[in-house]
């Protein structure tokens, strides 16, 4: 396709970890070279936003983030290890997938891959993983080794541009043909997950109440760390499913009571384990399975929490 002169910028939207750019500084080399191959290449303006509160998404207020994908703003998650650790960095993930699904433009979310690559296994039952995985993700690690300006730099970034280009080019086709999403069951999806919440939170007491009596005993432990690292992670896979059916559907739900019990006993739980885990290898490698579920339980927690400001579909 062949933009008209006045043809407005393709909006792009970078997530990242804030604490990685710090050390690494690759994200404003990154946006300025797509910005001037995405034009110099394909002819398109680029607009790149580096905060969260440039393009207005604040904690993702949700008629925004619904307008910013229906009016093709692609998303590029730029992806190390401790992006997948940071809550606030899987909910946008979560959100901007499943905006982009119901809306019938998956191709805008476009991963890339800095550093944490081995990560990224079919085995890894990470739920924000398997998004990553499902879309191809582009790996950025060699070039941005190499550095800016360097040969594979560019032959990187040429590409990415290119890439970025295409992906909005075809959602602007999909979304003008206005493809309505699938009608979904939300009531029945709703009451399996009150259950879902109910069995959550059981397990995560039960696992908490565990630690309390049995601190120490971190080889016995583990198996409770797992149990809630596998509840943490099945909240949030359905917190993630639930999401997409309240899109479609706009149906409401009210925030459970026991989502507000659930996540401070786990956090200070953790809390009072550090000066432990910082001297004890047992006590590392049990907590690091308890931490992965208590990830999982914030990050789906924050999609919950996101739902009393959907809107209703037509909005």
């Amino acid at each position: 396709m062949t933009p008209f002169p006045d043809a407005p910028p393709i909006r792009l939207f970078l997530s990242y970890a804030r604490q990685d750019d710090v050390v690494m500084d690759f994200v404003g080399p990154f946006a300025e070279s797509l910005r001037h191959y995405a034009h110099a290449d394909r002819g398109r303006a680029l607009e790149v936003f580096l905060d969260r509160d440039q393009i207005g998404w604040g904690d993702l207020v949700q008629p925004v983030l619904r307008a910013a994908v229906r009016g093709a703003t692609a998303f590029v998650p730029v992806l190390t290890r401790r992006y997948f650790d940071r809550p606030y960095c899987r909910e946008e993930l979560f959100l901007f997938h499943n905006q982009a699904v119901v809306d019938g433009v998956r191709g805008l979310l476009l991963p890339v891959v800095l550093l944490g690559e081995d990560f990224l296994t079919e085995d890894n039952e990470d739920l924000a993983v398997r998004i990553v995985r499902e879309r191809q993700h582009r790996s950025v690690r060699e070039a941005w080794l190499e550095g800016p300006g360097s040969p594979a730099w560019r032959r990187t970034m040429v590409a990415l541009a290119s890439e970025v280009v295409d992906a909005v080019e075809a959602a602007e086709q999909a979304l003008a043909a206005g493809t309505p999403a699938a009608p979904a069951d939300a009531a029945g999806e709703l009451d399996r997950f009150s259950a879902d919440v109910s069995r959550m939170a059981e397990v995560a007491g039960a696992v908490v109440a565990e630690f309390r009596t049995r601190l120490g005993d971190w080889s016995g432990l583990l198996a409770a760390a797992t149990r809630l690292r596998d509840a943490g992670r099945a909240f949030e896979r359905r917190a993630f499913e639930v999401d997409r059916v309240l899109r479609v559907t706009g149906a409401s739900w009210a925030f459970p009571p026991e989502l507000d019990d659930v996540l401070p006993g786990v956090e200070a739980l953790l809390a009072s384990t550090h000066r432990l885990e910082v001297s004890d290898v047992p006590a590392r490698r049990t907590m690091a399975v308890f931490r992965e579920g208590l990830v999982a339980l914030r990050s789906g927690t924050r999609v919950v929490q996101t739902w009393p400001e959907l809107p209703k579909p037509g909005q």
